[in-house]
């Protein structure tokens, strides 16, 4: 029997979580959706509570929201939170959801649950489309929303995309289960509420089934882009927290390149530039920086800055801080690189990953990054240099030379990791020494030689 024609309680997805919140507002979709999950529960093993958003805007008619959801989730022997907020009575839709997600996750985090039900269906994803074209949306938002998605620790479902609104009303119909019909739902004063009121209507009257081919749609746009995000994601292992290697994204699609840049962003713009989201013109100034000559910044949101180097693209937030100093005990961590003395292994290292000093000599040494009058006497040369003459020599990209661990004794460099030793006492054989090793991601390393 082919999905469309089976019962709609056989239809609903398997739920694979332990103990799901449904959020019911008592309008039909949410009804429909916590019957379905109140049979489900049995087929599927999952603890079901519910959860309903007082929003404190429509007064009697809200209570009486409340007071359906009550008595239907005591019908269905389901547990109910009701949480009642106090907005403002100008309150748009986009603060009123912002509070009510608010409410959903505290209530699941007090609960112990896992995911969060939502009752938005085909003619839901089908007007998240079309407003998302109307706003010019890329191909994430045109993907509309996803049957499960991650949100702060818990996972959101959408177990009823599948289902039109019309097959949601007849079900409860079939059941003569009644509902509540939502006053704001009327009014013209949000978009969304015209493109369901007339826009969807209309392409139903011009292609019917519209609604059904526009989620599809969205599906699969989603999965293109989760394809190309698959990629992506290859072009940022390439990298580290605030690097990209060049090389990689300029030989990859430009789809592909834009979208691994836009994630390198999002991923570690962090809470200072949360709200500053790359716009298309930014996406297309960022690209254009990687693909042009070496040694350029561009300003992006939030007081950032993108550094384009030989090599690498680096990304240098407007609250960068450099970290805290420490003093080299025998395994000390600086950034995300470890100094630790080892044992010796009887030859005297490299000087730019491994060096052998005299045990115990480093104890007590600071370990930390540059600062303005950093010098640094190259192991063997009998010279001392400028520390920044030194990276320059070595051709450490700018944003790298303030993010190399230095090994010091005050202003003097003794060991740079990755590249190089200072000043260090003469290795001879028959003496006790210790092996000093660098560990971490050290890009500024890569392909080096000798000046």
């Amino acid at each position: 029997m082919p999905d469309h024609d089976k019962p709609l309680p056989d239809r609903l997805p398997r739920i694979a979580f332990r103990r799901v919140l449904a959020g019911f507002s008592g309008g039909a979709d949410s009804t429909a959706l916590l019957r379905l999950l109140a049979l489900a529960r049995a087929r599927d093993g999952f603890e079901l509570k519910a959860v309903h958003v007082h929003h404190g805007l429509r007064g009697a008619e809200a209570d009486g929201d409340a007071a359906f959801c009550e008595a239907l989730c005591r019908e269905l022997e389901v547990p109910l939170t009701v949480v009642r907020l106090s907005l403002p009575p100008d309150c748009g839709e986009g603060e009123a959801r912002d509070a009510r997600y608010r409410a959903f996750r505290e209530v699941c985090r007090a609960e112990g649950c896992d995911a969060l039900a939502l009752a938005h269906h085909a003619d839901d994803q089908a007007e998240t489309l079309l407003l998302r074209l109307l706003r010019g949306s890329g191909l994430d938002g045109l993907a509309g929303m996803r049957p499960a998605r991650p949100m702060g620790g818990i996972t959101v479902l959408r177990p009823l995309l599948g289902f039109t609104r019309r097959e949601l009303t007849g079900y409860l119909e079939a059941l003569g289960q009644s509902w509540r019909e939502d006053s704001s739902n009327q009014t013209d004063r949000y978009l969304r509420n015209r493109v369901r009121r007339e826009l969807l209507p209309l392409m139903e009257e011009l292609a019917p089934g519209a609604a059904v081919r526009l989620a599809r749609t969205a599906a699969s746009l989603a999965e293109d882009g989760d394809a190309l995000t698959r990629l992506a994601d290859g072009l940022r292992a390439e990298g580290g927290p605030l690097w990209l290697r060049l090389a990689p994204l300029e030989r990859a699609p430009a789809a592909v390149r834009r979208r691994a840049l836009r994630a390198w962003w999002a991923a570690v713009s962090g809470q200072t530039l949360k709200e500053h989201a790359l716009s298309y013109e930014d996406t297309l100034a960022l690209e254009t920086l990687a693909l042009g000559a070496p040694d350029r910044w561009l300003n992006l949101p939030g007081g950032a800055r993108v550094y384009r180097g030989a090599n690498y693209l680096h990304l240098v937030p407007g609250d960068w801080l450099p970290p805290e100093p420490a003093v080299f005990d025998g395994d000390t961590a600086l950034g995300g690189c470890r100094l630790t003395a080892r044992p010796s292994a009887g030859e005297p290292g490299d000087g730019r990953r491994a060096q052998e000093v005299p045990a115990g000599w480093a104890q007590g040494l600071t370990l930390r990054t540059a600062r303005p009058g950093d010098w640094i006497r190259p192991f063997g040369s009998g010279h001392s240099r400028p520390l920044n003459d030194y990276f320059q020599s070595r051709r450490t990209e700018l944003p790298f030379r303030r993010a190399v661990p230095l090994l010091c004794r005050g202003d003097e460099v003794l060991l740079a990791a990755g590249l190089g030793a200072g000043d260090l006492p003469p290795w001879r054989a028959g003496e006790a020494h210790e092996r000093l090793v660098w560990t971490g991601p050290m890009p500024w390393a890569e392909d080096k030689t000798d000046p």
